[in-house]
């Protein structure tokens, strides 16, 4: 977590700042009644990474649905990570390299426990994708 907060974004890697961008879309897109996937659907294409939107979306909705508490998240053109998207950008690290104690643990303090198992699902799979797919630098929004 500490190695993303208060950063700013300008210094994050291409993929980072993909990952930090479309969280914060996602929670702008459902704070002005607009479908998350209609949103970042058409910028995970052109990045190539359509296939990130179904789990990506998956484990935001389980976040905002199923939370532990509220999470704070700057607008998609603040230009440092704050504090829950530094904690949001850690575990989507940790399930890219198969660090399942990371995960369960930040996991468990994020989601109520029935759901705990749905969103360890949906962030290892988009962090496979994000893995697989690197952004390229100077893409993002």
């Amino acid at each position: 977590m500490y190695e993303f907060l208060d950063r700013p974004v300008s210094d994050l890697p291409p993929g980072d700042q993909m990952l930090l961008w479309s969280m914060r879309s996602w929670v702008a897109a459902m704070a002005f009644q607009r479908c998350p996937c209609a949103v970042l659907g058409p910028s995970f294409e052109r990045w190539r990474v359509g296939e990130l939107l179904r789990d990506f979306n998956m484990a935001m909705f389980l976040l905002n649905a199923e939370g532990m508490g509220p999470l704070r998240f700057g607008q998609p053109s603040c230009g440092t990570v704050h504090d829950d998207e530094a904690i949001l950008l850690s575990l989507f690290h940790a399930a890219a390299y198969n660090d399942e104690k990371h995960v369960g643990r930040l996991a468990a303090q994020l989601v109520k426990p029935e759901m705990t198992h749905a969103f360890i699902v949906a962030l290892i799979q988009a962090s496979d994708v994000l893995r697989r797919t690197p952004v390229p630098r100077g893409s993002t929004n």
